[in-house]
C-alpha cells in the first residue's frame, strides 16, 4: 500500500523543480535511508553467520592453588591452554542458514526499491495535480480579467441608462464568485505543496512545468518489487523451518586442546606421571535421537508459515495482473478524454467569441454571454486537467507494470 510518509522536515528552500528533480530527492529521505539501513543489518548478519561457522580458536590461562598438595597436585600451578574447535558437518544447517540470511537480505532490498518507486508515483500525482490547479488558476485569472473588464462596461451603460441593475449585478456577482474560487485553487495548491516537503524534508516554493512520463516502447510487465521481497520472505521461512529440521540430524565436530602447566611443588615428588605439556586431539559426534516431537513440530510450525506466504502472494500476483489490466484501460480512456476535452475547447472557445459579438450589439442577454464565458473557461480547464490526467495514467501503468518509474521521464 502506497503511503504519504510523514517526515520531520528541514527548513531548506527548494525552488521550482522537475519531476525528476522531486523524485531524485524523495528517495533520499529518512524512510528511505530508515529501509537501507535494515539492508545494512541484514548484510552485517548475514557475515556474522557466516563468520560463526569458521575454526574459532580460544587462550585460556588459569593459576591454581591447592590446600593441600599431593604427589598428582602442586601445591601452586600455572597452566596456559589454546583449544581450537571447528564444525565439520551440523546435519545441513549450515546451507539453510545462508539461505535464510540470503533470502533476507535480498527481500530487504526488494523492499528499498518497491518504496522509491512508491515515492516515485506518489510524487507523480502529486506534481501533475499541481500543474492542473496551476492551469485552473490561470483559466480563472483570465476569466476574472474578462468579467472585471465586463463589469466596467455594463456599470459605464447602467449609468447611462441602458441596462438594467440586475445585469450589473449578475456579472459583479460572477466575478465575486470567480475570486472566491481563485482563493480555493490557491489553498489547493499550497496543500499539495505542504505534502510535497513530507518526501523532500525541504520547502518546495513551486514546481517547474514541462516534466512529461515516456511509455515504454514494449509493453512487457515484471513482477513489482514489493511482491519479490514477499517471495525472498518467503524463502527465507522455507529456509528457516530446513534449518528446524536439519536438527534432527547428527553434529560432527573437531577439538584440539594444546596446554602447558608448570607445577611448583613444596616437596618436589621423586615419582610424578605429571606431564607438563599436552596435546588432546577429539573428533565428537553429537545426535539427539528423541526429544518428544519438539523439532519435528517447530518444522512444521515453520514450513505452515511459508505455505501461508506463497498463499499471499499468489494472491498479489493476481491483484497486481488485475491492476495493470485496469490502468492500462484507464490509459485509454485518458487518452480519449483529452481528444474529447480539445473538442469540446475548441467548440467553446468558438461559441463564445460568437456570443460574445451578439452580447456586445445588443442581439443577446447577458444569461447567454455569462454561460458562454463560464463553459469556455470550464472547457480550458477540463482540457488542460485531461492533459495533466493522462501522465498520471501513464506513471500508474508504468508502476503497474513493475517498473521504474524514474526511467521514463
Amino acid at each position: 500500500m502506497r503511503l504519504f510518509f510523514p517526515i520531520l522536515l528541514t527548513p531548506i528552500l527548494l525552488c521550482a523543480s522537475s519531476l525528476q528533480e522531486l523524485i531524485d530527492i524523495s528517495q533520499k529521505n529518512r524512510v528511505v535511508a530508515s529501509a537501507s539501513h535494515v539492508v545494512a543489518s541484514k548484510e552485517k548478519a548475514y557475515e556474522s553467520s557466516k563468520s560463526g561457522y569458521l575454526p574459532t580458536l580460544d587462550l585460556l590461562g588459569t593459576y591454581q592453588n591447592a590446600y593441600e598438595e599431593t604427589s598428582s597436585l602442586a601445591q601452586n600451578s600455572l597452566r596456559a591452554q589454546t583449544s581450537l574447535k571447528y564444525i565439520i558437518y551440523d546435519g545441513g544447517k549450515k546451507e539453510s542458514v545462508y539461505g535464510q540470511l540470503e533470502s533476507t537480505v535480498a527481500s530487504s532490498k526488494k523492499s528499498v526499491e518497491a518504496i522509491k518507486n512508491s515515492i516515485s508515483l506518489d510524487i507523480s500525482k502529486l506534481y501533475f495535480e499541481y500543474l492542473s490547479l496551476e492551469a485552473d488558476k490561470t483559466a480563472t485569472l483570465q476569466e476574472i480579467e474578462q468579467l472585471k473588464a465586463e463589469l466596467k462596461r455594463v456599470q459605464f451603460f447602467y449609468e447611462a441608462g441602458t441596462v438594467t441593475k440586475d445585469e450589473v449585478a449578475k456579472i459583479d456577482s460572477r466575478t465575486k464568485s470567480a475570486l472566491v474560487a481563485l482563493q480555493e485553487i490557491e489553498l489547493e495548491s499550497q496543500k499539495i505543496l505542504h505534502t510535497l516537503e513530507y518526501y523532500t524534508t525541504q520547502k518546495v516554493s513551486s514546481v517547474q512545468k514541462g516534466s512529461l512520463v515516456h511509455l515504454p516502447q514494449e509493453e512487457t510487465t515484471l513482477l513489482r518489487a514489493e511482491i519479490q521481497a514477499l517471495e525472498d520472505e518467503a524463502s527465507s521461512v522455507l529456509f528457516s523451518a530446513k534449518a528446524l529440521k536439519s536438527q534432527n540430524n547428527p553434529t560432527l565436530y573437531f577439538e584440539d586442546t594444546l596446554s602447558y602447566t608448570d607445577y611448583y611443588f613444596d616437596q618436589k615428588p621423586l615419582n610424578s606421571s605429571l606431564v607438563d605439556t599436552q596435546n588432546i586431539a577429539t573428533l565428537n559426534v553429537a545426535w539427539n535421537i528423541f526429544d518428544f516431537g519438539s523439532r519435528t513440530q517447530a518444522y512444521e510450525s515453520k514450513f505452515q508459515e511459508y505455505l501461508s506466504k506463497k498463499s499471499l502472494i499468489e494472491h498479489e500476483k493476481h491483484k497486481a495482473d488485475v491492476d495493470y489490466r485496469l490502468a492500462k484501460k484507464s490509459l485509454e480512456i485518458a487518452t480519449a478524454k483529452v481528444e474529447a476535452a480539445n473538442a469540446t475547447f475548441e467548440a467553446a472557445s468558438t461559441t463564445y467569441e460568437l456570443i460574445k459579438f451578439k452580447y456586445q450589439n445588443g442581439t443577446i442577454d447577458n444569461v447567454a454571454y455569462l454561460l458562454a464565458l463560464s463553459e469556455k473557461y470550464d472547457a480550458k480547464r477540463g482540457y488542460e486537467r485531461a492533459m495533466n490526467d493522462l501522465e498520471i495514467k501513464k506513471a500508474e501503468l508504468i508502476y503497474y507494470s513493475g517498473k521504474d518509474i524514474k526511467e521514463f521521464l
